[in-house]
């Protein structure tokens, strides 16, 4: 029986389902950059719902003429053990800008090697450029410290390098995976101000956002709602679950050895809510040749839960002490306001807000109905609850 990838396989084509309307619709927006348009996107979903999947696929089958630059906030900030800064993020944008430059020829090239001994040079701690004039008709940075020069730097970029190539590239496609970890800056909204400042005077320069959150969270009105930096004007597409339908359709075509009764299927549907990170790992505990119905699906749900929610224990596992100490009140007690949260635990009032807020930017709670707080997933508080059942404490 084959096993369903569980993170983004090299063969993107043979896992690919049923996301043609959304890959269409983004490569339309990207489209415009050959007409000197450049349209801003913001991508949002749940977590595991495959809008990775989507972009990578979206971004291997631009054309050669677009550049595209690729950063995940996630890997800063677990790099850098949650302490991101405005500075890291500008560092890692001019990395990926450059890194899309190598194999080019001609001026390319040239701006390629700079722009690469300049980042080296960084990396080393020689800060002082001073001799280093100006890259593209940029000033380039002349200390480390030098934020400003270095966000206009790196913000004027991609729209030289496209005026430099002389008419041979007509975009440049930048996409800032899982940004939602972005309200982790000292300000987020100012962050937000600044890229829009640059993007609105660039003709060949689109921004891709991407976050595991809901298309009402507050950072999404921070980047998009009616005061935020973009003030509704970027296109948004949400990436949803696979429906009932769907989820039939890809079983039966991903993995048609696994038979279901009708209401095996409507079981397996209700546990996994049609997100394929979830299908997929559930899909991977189950056994070719058996048929399925609601109470097997039942048992080996709860047999193997450790298995199928693999994505949220890995997450469960970066979490401090404190974050836990919060998740595990509402998941015991279900959705909070602020202050009934706030009673529950027992740390600082100035502690609890900020790791509830890292809990908010990082999209595994979220401020939802009746204005109460609630688990982003409820797969990750079943998993919560289960563990507390069988093991009799709650995981640590």
């Amino acid at each position: 029986m084959p096993i369903l990838p569980l993170s983004i396989p090299k063969n993107l084509d043979k896992h690919f389902y049923n996301r043609e309307k959304d890959l269409k619709k983004i490569k339309h927006y990207l489209n415009a950059l050959n007409e000197d348009i450049s349209e801003q996107i913001l991508v949002t979903g749940l977590r595991g719902v495959g809008k990775t999947y989507l972009l990578k696929k979206l971004l291997k089958e631009l054309p050669d003429n677009i550049l595209v630059a690729y950063i995940d906030i996630s890997k800063i900030y677990g790099n850098q053990r949650g302490k991101i800064n405005e500075e890291l993020i500008m560092h890692s944008l001019l990395d990926s800008m450059n890194h899309a430059l190598r194999g080019e020829e001609d001026v390319l090239s040239g701006i390629y090697h700079k722009i690469n001994d300049f980042l080296v040079k960084r990396r080393m701690e020689k800060y002082d450029f001073k001799e280093a004039g100006s890259i593209l008709g940029i000033a380039v940075p002349e200390t480390r410290d030098n934020y400003e020069k270095l966000s206009h730097f790196v913000m004027k970029f991609p729209q030289k390098v496209v005026d430099a190539s002389e008419g041979a590239i007509k975009g440049f496609v930048i996409v800032v995976d899982e940004f939602q970890l972005l309200g982790e800056l000292e300000n987020p909204n100012s962050f937000f101000w600044l890229i829009r400042s640059y993007t609105q005077d660039q003709d060949n320069v689109s921004y891709i956002f991407t976050g595991s959150i809901s298309k009402t969270s507050e950072i999404v009105e921070m980047i998009n709602g009616g005061n935020g930096a973009f003030g509704g004007r970027m296109i948004q597409v949400n990436v949803d679950p696979f429906t009932r339908e769907e989820t039939e359709g890809y079983l039966a075509e991903k993995v048609g050895e696994i038979s279901f009764t009708q209401d095996g299927l409507e079981r397996f549907y209700g546990c996994t809510r049609g997100v394929p990170a979830i299908i997929n790992s559930f899909c991977n505990t189950l056994s070719s040749g058996e048929t399925y119905d609601a109470a097997k699906i039942k048992k080996t749900f709860f047999e193997k839960m450790d298995q199928i929610t693999v994505m949220w224990i890995r997450i469960w596992g970066t979490l401090n002490e404190k974050e836990k100490e919060i998740m595990i009140q509402i998941a015991e007690n279900g959705p909070q306001s602020w202050s009934e949260l706030e009673k529950s635990v027992e740390f600082s009032r100035m502690t609890f807000t900020k790791y509830l807020d890292v809990l908010k930017n990082r999209g595994i709670v979220t401020f939802g109905a009746e204005s109460k707080y609630e688990i982003a997933d409820r797969m990750l508080e079943g998993w919560i609850k289960h563990k507390k059942e069988v093991d009799g404490y709650y995981p640590p």
